[in-house]
């Protein structure tokens, strides 16, 4: 059971980095050349390391026990510039809300995150992995627990494995 979970790991990396380097390499200058209010979309799924399982929303439910075929998994990341960095929007494509968060640092999904500052996320890569850090304070983050549901970005820091995510790209 280790053995065969540790090979989809090595592999769901492999594949990882494959995507990103070789076969769909980011263009880096057209996002950070991009205009203010400018926004760059692109449909992912969000797979949650911590928990196994793809991050969905379902109305206001935000959790990680989705399946990729699950529509409630498809989200989209909406980059634009903001203040000289370049942050993302996660949006989810079924029910058209945002991830963002709270001034209390709690997980909320908003109707018009689109024009809140509070739903804006600086998108990290470490160990392969991809983190996501709240524009509106800077040491939380996104994360999910073992058992699927969110994390507080509160209580979230970059060094913790609910934090910890790979990014499936929709071809």
């Amino acid at each position: 059971m280790m053995y065969s979970t540790i090979i989809f790991l090595w592999s769901s990396l492999a594949v990882l980095i494959f995507t990103r380097t070789v076969a769909f390499p980011m263009d880096v200058d057209k996002i950070l050349n991009s205009h203010p209010g400018q926004i760059n979309a692109r449909p992912i799924w969000l797979f949650s390391t911590n928990s196994n399982g793809f991050v969905r929303v379902k109305g206001s439910h935000v959790d990680s026990l989705g399946l990729k075929d699950d529509e409630s998994a498809m989200l989209q990341l909406e980059s634009s510039r903001f203040k000289g960095s370049v942050v993302v929007r996660i949006r989810s494509v079924k029910e058209n809300r945002y991830l963002c968060v709270n001034s209390d640092g709690n997980l909320t999904v908003e109707v018009h995150g689109n024009i809140m500052n509070r739903c804006l996320f600086s998108e990290g890569f470490d160990s392969g992995f991809t983190t996501f850090q709240s524009k509106h304070n800077t040491n939380w983050f996104l994360g999910f627990k073992r058992n699927g549901r969110v994390k507080q970005p509160h209580n979230t820091t970059d060094s913790q494995k609910a934090a910890r995510f790979l990014t499936y790209y929709k071809l």
